[in-house]
């Protein structure tokens, strides 16, 4: 069987949990000699596919920064190249990385996955319907969602056959570290994690707000932020306006091995975001047996179930109060390691990897 993957993701995403999930079933379908893949990104920035995957899978060039002002220029150049490679490769099937909407004009048969629908619950809570994918899901054959939670919204916003929708979950086993800590943080003082964009819809505003309510916590524990990028001067004035001592805040950068590292050795991590379609981080946290408190929603429900701690995402009080009786209780941190530990066991790349591999066998074409 041969299948192709297309640039989209690659180019746009560093990093990021849709070309972790990319990268990683392509990484199992590197055991099996039954397909032959390719990755069309004539010109991609993904540090995932540059370091984990087989270049002699991959038709292009890593760049590891974007030239200013050629954004159009290299778009319209990989999407020309990807029409070049199909026509040569005569693939059996192609798997769309990311709501392509000009990737199949043979018709060859096409998986699409969808990871969430906040562009549409957004623009919805505004006042206003948009349907972005519309197109990309028309065109597809299958379509794949990461969670049952995604799968109902997906029905919701587009309408569209429960019969066309497979749910395969995502992986956990990529996170596994060593247990070393992370050095270069104050030892004198422990740390709360959090990971990733903060966006309106991941709740962040919240979070500070909830911290800031205990002083037991401002006292005791540090705020480590992974990822999203330097604070802007609009969330240092929410810190300040907070009256949270700045230095009590640490932004880091990096990846993934330091990110894995900080789960080992934070005291928990916390996800109080509204909205997700799977929640990776949920999964790397448990997998690193950091304890999770999160955000009470059908998505970190179905994937977490009883392995982590819950918070009402609209009242302060919540998260104040279920943060301090978890974090000071050395029973309750413990219980939930063992407990996260072992549900993160359910996820794994290889069982994502072969229900996948299922879907292509329906749909490829001979």
């Amino acid at each position: 069987m041969r299948i192709i993957y297309d640039y989209k993701i690659f180019w746009s995403q560093k990093y990021g949990g849709i070309s972790r999930y990319f990268v990683n079933i392509i990484k199992n379908f590197h055991k099996n000699k039954n397909i032959d893949f390719k990755i069309i990104a004539p010109f991609y920035q993904n540090s995932y596919l540059n370091y984990e995957i087989d270049k002699k899978k991959i038709f292009g060039l890593y760049m590891k920064k974007k030239i200013p002002k050629t954004h159009f220029l290299f778009k319209q150049f990989n999407k020309f190249f990807f029409k070049y490679s199909v026509h040569n490769f005569k693939p059996n099937l192609i798997h769309s990385t990311y709501y392509n909407e000009n990737i199949n004009k043979k018709k060859i048969p096409l998986i699409v996955t969808v990871y969430d629908l906040i562009h549409e619950k957004l623009a919805k809570e505004e006042g206003y319907e948009i349907f972005p994918k519309y197109k990309s899901l028309m065109m597809a054959n299958h379509v794949i969602c990461i969670s049952k939670k995604t799968k109902e919204d997906l029905i919701k916003f587009y309408n569209i056959s429960e019969n066309k929708i497979s749910v395969i979950y995502l992986g956990s086993d990529h996170a596994l570290s060593s247990p070393n800590k992370y050095e270069s943080l104050n030892k004198d003082k422990p740390y709360i994690l959090y990971v990733g964009s903060r966006e309106k819809y991941k709740n962040f505003q919240f979070f500070l707000e909830g911290y800031s309510l205990s002083d037991r916590l401002k006292m005791d524990f540090n705020l480590v932020l992974f990822g999203g990028g330097k604070l802007s001067n609009k969330e240092r004035k929410i810190i300040s306006d907070l009256k949270i001592d700045h230095k009590n805040i640490i932004q880091i950068d990096g990846d993934d091995k330091k990110l894995y590292q900080l789960y080992k050795s934070s005291k928990m991590f916390i996800f109080p975001s509204i909205y997700e379609g799977f929640g990776l981080p949920l999964v790397e946290a448990m997998a690193n047996e950091c304890p999770v408190i999160c955000a009470k929603n059908k998505v970190f429900e179905e994937i977490a179930g009883d392995a982590v701690e819950y918070f009402d995402p609209t009242y302060l009080e919540s998260f104040k109060e279920k943060v301090e009786e978890v974090i000071y209780s050395n029973s309750r941190i413990k219980e939930l390691k063992l407990l996260g530990k072992a549900k993160s066991e359910n996820y794994s790349w290889g069982k994502c990897a072969d229900e996948t591999l299922k879907i292509y066998s329906k749909f490829a074409r001979n």
